[in-house]
């Protein structure tokens, strides 16, 4: 099982907005990138986290993985998975294409972890650091 920690950081004072993500793929190995990013607020560089998580996991299933976990510390990113909507429009430009990618993999899941135990809160924040 390949674990996706995914998370979006923004400094309101500049608009300077990130992306980090945290895999781990069945054999262990561990894969981290991060994406400089433009977004308002955090809720959307989350959503926009999600989609490059999505992003990777199709890298990975072309690579054999089939079953992905991905965790956020984002409810409204877990919401819009479980309940396959985001119902603000300047989200469903990055949610409904990543949703629909996301539910063309073999088993996928969102779990909604505690930000403490994000892995991509601290790649998506270093990122941040170094602009």
């Amino acid at each position: 099982m390949v674990e996706l920690y995914f998370d979006g950081a923004v400094r309101p004072s500049n608009d300077d907005a990130t992306i980090g993500i945290f895999c781990k793929n069945s054999a262990g190995q561990v894969i981290e990138r991060t994406f400089r990013i433009t977004a308002e607020n955090n809720h959307e560089a989350e959503f926009q986290a999600f989609e490059r998580a999505v992003d990777l996991a199709e890298e990975l299933l072309a690579q054999g993985e089939s079953v992905f976990s991905f965790r956020t510390d984002s409810e409204a990113v877990s919401l819009a998975v479980e309940r396959e909507f985001a119902k603000n429009k300047r989200i469903q430009i990055y949610f409904d294409p990543a949703f629909e990618r996301f539910s063309r993999l073999p088993l996928a899941f969102v779990k909604w972890i505690p930000r403490s135990e994000n892995k991509a809160d601290r790649v998506a924040k270093e990122a941040l650091n170094d602009f």
